[in-house]
């Protein structure tokens, strides 16, 4: 379905609706019924108005009540999550005009976008939608329509991610996923480089050729650049322009398992069906960097993504391998369905080689994370309280919650080996694996630059509709990343 968005001309403008319009949309809050209708009849149809419930009344054109819950809660939350219940109820409409319950137009057009997504490539009885008009009945002013501007690019920026989780794992390689993202890249002012099996091998990325040797499908290596002063048109890039970048850039790393059927650690065939959403982080790495120019960010960022299968194809790891990282650190395997650190662990050597400003890392790494914090708030890690600090923030706007875990170093000798400078994984133990697995990713950040790490396991997937989440990927990261990446100011020169 494709949605086009309109605002009224001015402030002085009639806020009725426009011809055609087939339904009008009014908020009620919970607690409030709306002028000409008794408590009594809303009693009767079982709407209250909380958030998200659709109550459609008869008419040319059609009224739709939307609640969005209790005035004094009417946050960024309950509007998006409010305008997803919305989105499904009123697909079939071509043209509805929609009085916004608040000013936060952006988070309004999130939630409808979010909400109102499917992933249909792939069902042959899938109805088309049809398009829709949609017009906000409220004046367009720079703010309004700049909110309109970046609510719609967000939440296409989601989308993006969500449909690459979603493709099936046949479909999207490590070499398809890195010539979508050069796609992406070239759409949307990015550089790109993509690295080859012959280039990862000349480049010492002892993780990620490991990983890759049981697919039958070669691996990439997937380096994009956001360069803030591109955007200027007719802006030289000076020596003092490229060493401001330099010292103020921000290195994102998303790991990039395309499919994980474990290795020779197999997985059990009930824990296969979520597996091509092994690759969520990189997915919601791109989805972000895609947006970033769209939003005005004033600061240089490098995004580093390692793609491979995990598969007990060709020539896998062992159990008992020692793999030679970029750094030159030896990891024995003792786990071969601990992949996704391995190629992390290369793609932090080479962002840590940059010098950045910080490095944040997102990946679906440990069930523990999921099984601590459930599906809908993400592990949050770190080796520096300002960092970590300002990513919770981030993903509290971004309506992405995020929850900071500890990284004691107690903990950093379970990650000794007997033959070699690491353990993929620590044997013998159920308690503290996603302590342990934040631990491995850490050791190879370089000491003085600060750095974070996001657990997406149990947020990447949702199993239901909840708010702008529908069944299938979540493209959680996308909003986070990019709401952390715009509030930073540019460096200073």
């Amino acid at each position: 379905m494709s949605v086009t968005w309109s605002l009224r001309p001015g402030p002085g403008s009639d806020p009725g609706p426009g011809p055609g319009t087939e339904a009008v949309v009014r908020p009620v809050w919970a607690g409030e019924p709306p002028p000409g209708l008794s408590p009594a009849f809303l009693a009767g149809t079982g709407f209250g108005g909380g958030v998200g419930e659709v109550l459609q009344l008869p008419g040319t054109p059609v009224t739709v009540l939307l609640g969005v819950g209790p005035r004094a809660r009417t946050d960024r939350d309950a509007i998006r999550a409010a305008a997803a219940g919305l989105a499904r109820a009123v697909r079939s409409y071509r043209r509805l005009a929609v009085h916004p319950p608040g000013p936060d137009l952006r988070a309004l057009v999130e939630g409808y976008l979010l909400g109102g997504y499917r992933f249909t490539r792939y069902r042959s009885d899938a109805d088309a939608p049809p398009d829709q008009l949609v017009e906000l009945l409220t004046a367009e002013t720079p703010d309004t329509a700049r909110a309109l501007f970046e609510g719609r690019r967000l939440a296409e920026a989601v989308l993006l991610a969500r449909d690459l989780v979603n493709e099936p794992g046949e479909a999207l390689t490590p070499p398809a996923f890195a010539d979508h993202a050069a796609a992406v890249a070239a759409a949307t002012g990015l550089e790109c480089e993509v690295w080859d099996g012959r280039r990862i091998a000349d480049e010492r990325l002892g993780g990620l050729l490991g990983v890759s040797r049981g697919s039958l499908v070669p691996p990439r290596l997937v380096k994009l650049s956001y360069h803030p002063q591109n955007r200027t048109a007719g802006t030289e890039r000076t020596e003092r322009t490229e060493r401001t970048e330099r010292t103020g850039r921000i290195a994102l790393v998303g790991k990039g398992v395309t499919f994980d059927a474990g290795g020779l650690s197999l997985k059990p065939n009930a824990h296969l069906a979520g597996m091509k959403a092994d690759m969520a982080g990189a997915a919601a790495v791109l989805g972000a960097m895609s947006v970033l120019g769209a939003l005005d960010c004033r600061v240089a960022v490098d995004a580093w993504l390692p793609l491979t299968e995990n598969m007990p194809n060709a020539d896998p790891i062992r159990v008992g391998d020692v793999l030679v990282m970029r750094n030159g650190t030896t990891v024995e395997i003792c786990h071969a369905d601990a992949e996704g650190r391995l190629i992390m662990a290369d793609a932090l050597v080479l962002a840590g080689e940059t010098g950045p400003r910080a490095i944040i890392d997102i990946a679906t790494l440990t069930d523990a994370a999921a099984v601590a914090l459930g599906r809908r708030v993400a592990a949050l890690m770190g080796t520096d309280d300002a960092l970590v600090n300002r990513l919770r923030a981030a993903g509290a706007r971004a309506g992405e919650p995020l929850w900071p875990l500890p990284l004691p170093d107690v903990y950093r000798p379970q990650l000794r080996s007997r033959i070699a400078d690491l353990v993929n994984y620590t044997l013998g133990t159920r308690h503290g694996t996603a302590l342990l697995a934040g631990h491995f990713l850490r050791e190879f950040v370089p000491p003085g630059i600060p750095w974070a790490h996001l657990d997406i396991q149990g947020t990447a997937l949702s199993e239901g509709t909840d708010g702008e989440w529908v069944p299938g990927a979540t493209g959680f990261g996308v909003r986070t990343l990019a709401e952390f990446l715009t509030g930073l100011p540019h460096p200073p020169s």
